[in-house]
């Protein structure tokens, strides 16, 4: 009985915790802040960041040779240091594995063929995917089954993204066990969010820039010191170091817990409950989303006084040339910030009344912001069709800023009501707008618009409408009394053809009233 209690003190390493007494829910630190690591736990986390660091160093800006076989051989120290693999029969192919991925990795060292290279690049990451779960024991499917596959794919867009939050709480856990108090532990978080948000805001500049010519001169305006310092490669080369620290880590540690994201009785990923999927510290959040929307304030700020109010633009700017550009570029950002609010609102702990209640007002900016960019680039399209004229790809291209306006919309309504699922309307949404979209009748829409603009202003792409279907005919019987004769002639072929084909088909299997409207206007003219 002695022997008992001694194990049951040895096995459990996390001390008992205490319940909460009344009133110190909402000062209490999340649980993965006041978790304690292990010394191996932190020793991994700094050779994870050496492993990233050793990759920038190896392989950026030069050929794959002998680098290759260093960082598998740095990779396979580190993992093997930190995991326990298992031994038994079921791993044995695992370790065969271990010849063929070392002597790939020695062939970038040994050989040039540029074939096998690309080959060998393609090759060797699911390799080592493949050998470390078999040795970890982590498969759900063996070696020669179909579904190992299944196993492969969970390790390139689970296993290294799972725990991608894991070393900033870990690092924020040792500085808090050091420093000790709560007021402190939220300083460094803060620390640690506006450390994440630099390369996101790094990103979201870049993207601006380009969307936005007067945003882009500013934002040229910055210190020439910033352009000696080579802000560029500095940036790419810690980007390139956070990602592999960061994918490295959250793999290996996957591997290390032996997790499995499987259910085999079903064949579904786990389900977990709404709790136990937030495990994003909130100050950390609040603090990027704050970062991100300041930045955003001020391009709404530039929109509303150059392109909407049409203030006096930069010396060398036209109005013309500053509104037809850019509406690519603001729906790529409005996609990001979709992608964004729903990770956000999805993983990132409530914390107290006052972050959760921050946490919804910087969302609800987010989103407000996200409205006037989807406006500016309707706005911009517009003035872009206006110029060059109408097409599917344009006018579809609308039709998809209008069905993400309607999604931010619902989202905003998820950010202040966080019983309302995201899923389920965002599928009915893309039902309902994609069924819509068939009965808009787009072709028809274009005709009209381009035959419009043509008698407004004399410019049309005739040679488009052979690209559009028969339900444009009806339209393009417009252009045949048109004054240019050029243009005139062309309509005229052009439903000379459409004419021929219609009368080729014949069964009734292939009526379609498109068709019968086609060949009625056709008839009539």
């Amino acid at each position: 009985m002695a022997e008992d209690n001694k194990n049951a003190k040895t096995d459990s390493q996390v001390p008992e915790q205490k319940p909460n007494l009344p009133g110190e829910a909402a000062n209490a630190a999340p649980a993965d802040i006041q978790q304690f690591y292990k010394k191996e736990d932190k020793l991994f986390l700094a050779g994870a960041l050496l492993l990233g660091i050793l990759f920038t160093w190896l392989f950026y800006g030069k050929n794959p040779g002998v680098s290759v076989p260093l960082f598998v051989t740095a990779f396979y120290v580190l993992f093997f240091a930190y995991v326990r693999p298992v031994t038994d029969k079921k791993a044995v192919f695992g370790w065969f594995l271990c010849i063929p991925v070392l002597m790939i990795s020695l062939a970038f060292s040994f050989f040039r063929n540029s074939t096998l290279m690309v080959l060998n690049i393609l090759a060797l990451p699911w390799l080592i995917a493949l050998q470390t779960v078999l040795v970890t024991g982590t498969n759900n499917f063996r070696w020669y089954s179909p579904g190992i596959i299944v196993d492969l794919i969970y390790c390139f867009f689970a296993r290294v993204i799972v725990h991608a939050a894991k070393p900033f709480l870990m690092f924020a856990s040792m500085v808090r066990s050091k420093t000790g108090g709560e007021k402190k532990s939220t300083v460094l978080r803060v620390i640690t969010g506006l450390v994440i948000a630099l390369p996101i805001l790094l990103i979201l500049l870049l993207i601006l820039s380009s969307a936005d010519m007067v945003f882009g001169k500013l934002v040229e305006k910055l210190p020439d010191l910033l352009n000696s310092l080579n802000l560029g490669k500095v940036f790419i080369k810690i980007l390139l170091t956070l990602i592999i620290f960061i994918c490295s880590f959250s793999y290996i540690w996957s591997l290390k817990h032996k997790e499995k994201f499987l259910d085999i009785d079903n064949g579904l990923i786990s389900a977990k409950s709404a709790d136990e999927k937030r495990r994003w510290d909130p100050v950390v959040l609040v603090t990027v989303t704050a970062c991100i929307d300041l930045l955003y304030i001020f391009f709404v700020i530039i929109q509303f006084a150059y392109l909407f109010g049409r203030s006096g633009l930069p010396e060398g700017l036209t109005y013309s040339e500053y509104a037809r550009n850019g509406f690519s570029e603001l729906i790529l950002v409005s996609l990001l910030n979709m992608g964004w609010l729903v990770l956000t609102l999805t993983y990132t702990k409530k914390g107290t009344r006052g972050l959760y209640i921050s946490f919804r007002i910087l969302n609800t900016l987010t989103v407000c912001c996200t409205y006037v960019m989807l406006l500016s680039a309707y706005y911009r399209m517009l003035m872009y069709e206006e110029a060059y004229g109408f097409t599917f790809l344009r006018v579809m291209t609308q039709a998809f800023m209008i069905f993400l306006f309607v999604l931010f919309s619902t989202t905003l309504v998820r950010v202040w009501n966080e019983r309302i699922p995201l899923l389920k309307p965002y599928i009915a949404a893309a039902v309902i707008a994609f069924t819509v979209i068939n009965y808009i009748n787009i072709d028809v829409m274009v005709a009209r618009k381009n035959i419009d603009r043509y008698f407004d202003t004399g410019k049309i792409d005739i040679d488009y409408f052979n690209s559009l279907s028969n339900d444009a005919v009806a339209e393009l019987v417009r252009l045949v009394d048109a004054d240019d004769p050029e243009v005139a002639e062309k309509a005229a072929e052009i439903l000379a053809d459409r004419k021929e084909r219609i009368y080729e088909r014949t069964d009734w299997q292939s009526f379609n009233l498109a068709d019968l409207r086609a060949k009625r206007a056709i008839s009539g003219k």
